[in-house]
């Protein structure tokens, strides 16, 4: 398994991970040094990824640049290490087959070099050009200006990449998200909107939540937060765009007074005590046990990376979605058209939430009771599909194993 380095990639194939260990599948997993203990948690054997190569703090600070083309360049540049690397530990290994991240090119093109069947993890939809036709202009000319700068460093990262190993290795049109000769989504088929690209060898098994894994003590003063009667309003804007000091004041300012508790989950760099002294109902921590806590959660406000959306629907909870990326968007309208999200897409055009709408989307989820009616039925349908089980028992069967 070549992997990403980056929680919100590791987290979802962790449980399938542990259930091929389960079905006697030895795995050997590659990824950054700082993602050892979950890996080995799972019962695969950790090797880590050369020094220098590619770290979570990579990735984190390509996504923070807001230029999606920043990403590419980074794996681009990342693949000319890798991918020998890799090539060298699968004729050390001989493994059966190759899994890797649908983000990972270096090890869809070791898969392909080496001749042995590809196996690509996504961790959330297909975007297609449908999509990308419901952009505002507004949002178009912003993601524009974020990413034409980086044309000529994705082309020649490319370039580097093709002339040194062969375009024959490299994955074909649309290269991202990277497709294999099995792919497993962890998520409901009806997030999936249409796309050519969806085929048999395609496999939507659910959520693969790490539960167990990522449970933790909680203490004193979050446990008397979580414990306290009112309702809780959770706001997190993920691992990756966590430094968001303006929205976090806006909440201070427009959920005050709400007749709920709040918990904020700002980030680590440089930490909480940076947003000042948070009004009487509102706890700032620089992160919190995610899936805990959302148990006891009444309203989650997210940025819509495909984890929270499907945390906070596993547990029923109804979602404010205010998408950071396009395809968050695109998620968050999917669980909006069924009535459990309010989506406030401001912050794709580079405009601030207006306080008074992020007080409005709040209330419509706290207080009218459709969208938690809804959230609670999307909840039931989530395990349908088999989760981890499901897509161990689809890799199983290209292994000719018994599943």
């Amino acid at each position: 398994m070549a992997g990403m380095p980056a929680a919100g990639h590791v987290n979802p194939s962790l449980p399938v991970v542990r259930a091929l260990v389960d079905h006697g599948v030895q795995v050997i997993y590659y990824t950054a040094e700082e993602f050892r203990g979950p890996v080995e948690r799972a019962g695969a054997r950790f090797h880590p990824y050369p020094a220098g190569t590619i770290s979570a703090a990579d990735i984190a600070e390509a996504t923070r640049s807001g230029s999606p083309l920043r990403v590419v360049t980074r794996i681009l540049t990342a693949t000319e290490s890798l991918l020998p690397f890799l090539l060298a530990e699968l004729r050390a290994e001989r493994p059966d087959a190759v899994a890797f991240d649908s983000n990972a090119v270096w090890g869809r093109m070791a898969a392909t070099g080496a001749r042995l069947p590809g196996i690509s993890l996504m961790t959330t939809m297909m975007v297609g050009s449908r999509e990308l036709r419901s952009m505002t202009i507004r949002e178009g000319l912003h993601f524009a200006r974020a990413a034409v700068p980086d044309v000529p460093a994705v082309r020649a990262a490319k370039r580097r990449v093709v002339r040194r190993f062969g375009e024959e290795l490299f994955p074909p049109r649309p290269t991202f998200p990277i497709r294999g000769e099995v792919t497993i989504f962890p998520i409901p088929r009806w997030m999936q909107p249409p796309n050519p690209l969806v085929d048999e060898r395609c496999h939507f098994v659910g959520p693969t939540l790490d539960t167990e894994a990522r449970d933790e003590e909680l203490d004193s003063e979050l446990a008397a937060h979580l414990d306290a009667p009112e309702p809780l309003v959770l706001v997190s804007l993920g691992t990756l765009h966590a430094g968001a000091d303006e929205f976090f004041r806006t909440c201070f300012e427009v959920l005050a007074d709400l007749p709920a508790r709040v918990l904020l989950s700002v980030g680590s760099h440089p930490g909480p005590a940076r947003l000042g002294r948070p009004p009487a109902n509102t706890l700032v921590r620089a992160s919190v046990p995610q899936l805990q806590v959302l148990r006891r959660t009444a309203v989650f406000v997210t940025h819509g990376g495909m984890n929270s959306v499907l945390e906070g629907l596993v547990n029923g909870v109804p979602l404010v979605v205010l998408p950071q990326q396009f395809e968050q968007l695109v998620i968050g309208r999917a669980v909006a058209d069924r009535g459990a999200a309010v989506v406030l897409r401001h912050n794709l055009s580079n405009r601030p939430v207006p306080p008074a709408a992020l007080r409005a989307a709040v209330e419509q989820a706290l207080t009218d009771p459709a969208h938690r009616t809804s959230a609670r039925a999307l909840a039931a349908t989530l395990s349908a599909d088999g989760g981890a089980a499901a897509g161990a028992a689809a890799i199983c069967e290209l292994l000719g194993r018994s599943s």
